[in-house]
């Protein structure tokens, strides 16, 4: 270990889970609003109906697979336990390296 080291010390920075997945439903949402607001001004008769776009909304419904609430529930908690699992272990990996770090710098 002491062979590989740098002259210089290096900091690890491991992005947490929770972060991304609050990324993403936000980014989710936003494109759900944007979608919604679409539709209502369609509807309302704000704005013309496009066929490209209804048939692209379409196929983007139709895509999303049906899932029982209790089954959607049960996958969900499923990976965020997995999830949770994992941001644990990054965060020991992140302490380990860093006890090393210290120990090394101190045995210099």
């Amino acid at each position: 270990m002491r062979k590989g080291k740098s002259p210089k010390s290096r900091n690890v920075a491991i992005s947490g889970g929770m972060e991304q997945v609050e990324g993403a439903c936000n980014s989710l949402l936003s494109m759900l609003s944007v979608i919604q607001q679409y539709v209502n001004d369609v509807v309302n008769g704000q704005r013309p109906a496009d066929p490209a776009m209804g048939r692209y909304l379409m196929n983007l419904i139709s895509a999303v697979p049906k899932i029982d609430t209790a089954d959607f529930e049960n996958m969900l908690n499923s990976n965020m336990k997995d999830l949770l699992m994992v941001v644990y272990l990054s965060n020991l990996t992140k302490t380990q390296l860093t006890i090393t770090e210290k120990l090394t710098e101190a045995s210099v």
